[in-house]
């Protein structure tokens, strides 16, 4: 499907926006769930890869109502990247679309939870429809143009260049005047200035070189 037809928008939804989701445990009980790829929609969930960030391991092992650790791929005392089946009214909503993609950066944290979608133009205007009967607390949306929600980066930048650089995006540091320093992004991210500026550097000169190459 030519991307000239399809669309990104932004979802957020406040913890208190949330707070009749099954999902809303997540929040309390992880730093962070980031969506990082989809393997499978079916009448169950949709199945897909995240990195979760927590105080410690054993936090895995709390039941969630809206989401099944299904394999454990890699874990730290801080961090592991899973594979997960999301059983929710918004994980079951997306597994039902076709049309829809959910795409980084998406992330549940302990203010709320954030989604990009992809989707053609019908399917995101049925969409903001459908939302009001699953998300009944409300949320915010905001059209997203194809530089700030680029799922392609995720394809082919390292994860940790992918987060540096969507923060970046996200705080204004490439809006014409800059709205941010590589400091800010640092303190954000709790990283040093120097490695936030090598990320940038490496995800800006990869980019050029993947685009002018495909011209």
């Amino acid at each position: 499907m030519a991307s000239e037809h399809t669309r990104y928008v932004q979802i957020q939804v406040s913890a208190d926006q949330g707070q009749s989701l099954p999902g809303r445990t997540l929040l309390t009980t992880f730093k962070k769930v980031e969506f990082l790829s989809s393997i499978e929609r079916s009448h169950i969930g949709t199945r897909c890869y995240v990195s979760i960030d927590y105080d410690g391991p054993k936090t895995l092992e709390i039941e969630q109502a809206a989401m099944k650790v299904l394999n454990i791929i890699h874990q730290s005392s801080k961090n592991a990247v899973c594979e997960v089946m999301l059983t929710g009214p918004i994980g079951m909503y997306f597994a039902s679309q076709p049309e829809l993609w959910w795409v980084a950066p998406s992330f549940t944290h302990p203010d709320g939870m954030r989604l990009t979608i992809r989707g053609t133009t019908g399917a995101l205007r049925k969409m903001r429809t459908d939302l009001e009967h699953v998300l009944i607390d409300g949320y915010n949306m905001k059209l997203g143009s194809e530089s700030e929600f680029n799922p392609e980066f995720a394809d082919f930048l390292p994860e940790r260049q992918t987060v540096v650089l969507n923060k970046a995006i996200d705080m204004g540091y490439y809006h014409r005047p800059r709205q941010c320093t590589q400091r800010e992004i640092a303190d954000a991210l709790n990283l040093k200035q120097a490695t936030v500026s090598e990320h940038l550097q490496a995800a800006e000169a990869a980019i050029i070189h993947r685009y002018s190459s495909d011209l």
